[in-house]
C-alpha cells in the first residue's frame, strides 16, 4: 500500500466524524508479481475492519499482472459510518489522532506459464495499518498473504 487518501470526511469538533456521513478512502496499491507465470485475475473484493467488525468494503477491477512487473492500482473503499462510529475505540484513537484498522482482500485467477502451465489461483491477503488521521499517511502496516493453488 502506497496511500491513502480520504475523502467526504467531515469531523465534529476536529476530532469525531459526524453522524450520516459518507466517508470515502482511496487506496493506492502497487502489486508485484515476481513469478515467471503472468496472473490474469477476476474481479476483486476488499473488506476493512476496525476492531474486528467489519466498517467498509470495495470491489476492484480485473485485470493482469504480467510476469516480474508490478501493477498499480486504485481502490476506493466506502466506510459505512454507523458500524465505524459505534465502536467504544473511535474516541480514544481520533483523539491520539491515528486510526489502526485491517483488511481482508481476495483476488481469484489464472496463472499462464508459456501457454503450457494454466492453473487457477487465488491469492489471499491480510493487511493490519495504522493511518494518520490529518496526514493522510500510512504509518505502519504489516501484510501477510496466503496463495491457494
Amino acid at each position: 500500500m502506497n496511500g491513502i487518501t480520504v475523502t467526504k470526511l467531515e469531523l465534529i469538533n476536529g476530532t469525531t466524524p459526524k453522524l450520516g456521513s459518507k466517508v470515502t478512502v482511496r487506496a493506492h496499491v502497487s502489486v508485484k508479481n515476481p513469478n515467471i507465470a503472468s496472473f490474469k485475475y477476476r474481479n476483486t473484493t476488499t473488506t476493512l475492519y476496525y476492531y474486528g467488525k467489519v466498517v467498509g468494503d470495495a470491489r476492484g477491477h480485473a485485470g493482469r499482472a504480467k510476469p516480474h512487473r508490478t501493477v498499480r492500482m486504485n481502490i476506493t473503499i466506502d466506510i459505512i459510518m454507523d458500524r465505524l462510529l459505534a465502536s467504544p475505540n473511535l474516541v480514544a484513537d481520533a483523539s491520539s489522532g491515528t486510526l489502526t484498522m485491517s483488511s481482508y482482500s481476495r483476488i481469484g485467477g489464472r496463472i499462464n506459464v508459456l501457454n503450457i502451465i494454466k492453473r487457477h489461483v487465488t491469492v489471499k491477503m491480510n493487511c493490519s495499518m495504522t493511518v494518520d488521521i490529518f496526514s493522510q499517511a500510512i504509518q505502519a502496516q504489516k501484510w501477510k498473504r496466503k496463495v491457494d493453488l
